[in-house]
């Protein structure tokens, strides 16, 4: 009996595709194998990343998604074994569980059943990730995924700065921390948008020539645009949306330029660079710089992400094939 059972191919609309925003065909392989019931290439990926924070983090970001509804046989492997891959693999299928539990949405639009499972299983996921932490002192993956965990459960602000800071010790530009950062910072999760803003922007000054970490002032853009949305939205403000949708990237057009500069100029292979093409790509259609847009729609391929594109109103697909009639 396969322990591990097959789960759906994931794709969007024509020919993009959708939760698979990267280029790494060993990962590939091994959601192969875990579509067959195989769990030991998942494992095997994992360990031979562990000197690459950024390839390990994505991958255990994937690989936790696809095992969703089998965390716990997962961290029984880990106990039985001690790997600490294995543990960081439950941690993360935990962390994929809780949040499939709680959907999309404000958290006032949280039902109570679902809140308390969506805690209940976020706690589950915080002794595998801290064990995954001690067997690999340096390794800044864990310690990023407790930040998710941090979030989800409302811990106090000091408690996420500690983990922020485990994090900077270790590999301060790693993508997938400085994103929960900036979530930890948004007013959704009780944060501050200028506080955010600032967070965001520092990012992008001391972003390395060529890393694509200076995109979480695009990010963070987003978080407030989609906050003003909302809002506009709620109280059928239609002006007030016209406004929003024609003049909010305008206005941040130049510092986000500056910060897709900073990358462009001597752009680094990174397993987040699609990612961040598809943030540049929807700032710049926004802003209506043509040439810009243009350049990052293309570099994104067939590669589809839900942030930014589900941000702006009409759903994911229909953002992107708007953007792509009118640009591309």
């Amino acid at each position: 009996m396969r322990l591990f059972g097959k789960r759906g191919e994931h794709t969007g609309p024509e020919r993009m595709v959708r939760d698979r925003t990267y280029d790494d065909l060993v990962l590939d392989a091994a959601l192969a194998e875990l579509a067959e019931g195989k769990l030991a290439a998942a494992v095997t990926v994992l360990a031979e990343c562990r000197s690459e924070p950024e390839v390990r983090a994505l991958r255990a970001d994937v690989l936790g998604t696809e095992l969703i509804g089998q965390a716990e046989e997962v961290v029984t492997l880990a106990r039985e074994t001690g790997d600490p891959d294995l543990w960081l693999l439950g941690g993360r299928a935990f962390l994929a569980e809780a949040w499939a539990v709680r959907g999309g949405g404000r958290a006032e639009r949280v039902s109570d059943d679902r809140r308390k499972l969506f805690h209940a299983t976020l706690r589950k996921a915080v002794v595998p990730l801290q064990s995954a932490a001690e067997r690999l002192p340096r390794d800044p993956v864990p310690w990023a995924s407790l930040m998710v965990a941090a979030m989800g459960l409302g811990l106090t602000r000091e408690q996420k700065d500690g983990l922020w800071r485990e994090v900077a010790a270790r590999y301060p530009t790693l993508w997938t921390a400085n994103c929960y950062r900036v979530q930890i910072l948004a007013r959704k999760w009780g944060g501050d948008a200028t506080e955010m803003l600032a967070f965001a922007r520092g990012c992008a000054d001391r972003a390395p020539q060529g890393d694509p970490v200076s995109a979480m002032v695009v990010l963070a853009h987003f978080e407030v645009y989609l906050e003003c949305l909302q809002n506009a939205l709620e109280a059928r403000d239609r002006r007030a949306i016209v406004r929003l949708n024609t003049h909010y990237f305008a206005q941040a057009r130049d510092e986000i330029a500056a910060a897709a500069d900073r990358w462009m100029c001597a752009p680094r292979p990174h397993p987040r660079a699609l990612e961040a093409h598809n943030l540049f790509a929807a700032a710049f259609g926004m802003a209506d710089d043509a040439s810009r847009a243009r350049l990052h729609l293309t570099a994104m391929g067939d590669r589809l992400h839900d942030i930014p594109w589900g941000y702006l109103g009409l759903g994911v697909e229909k953002e992107y094939r708007a953007m792509a009639e009118k640009y591309l």
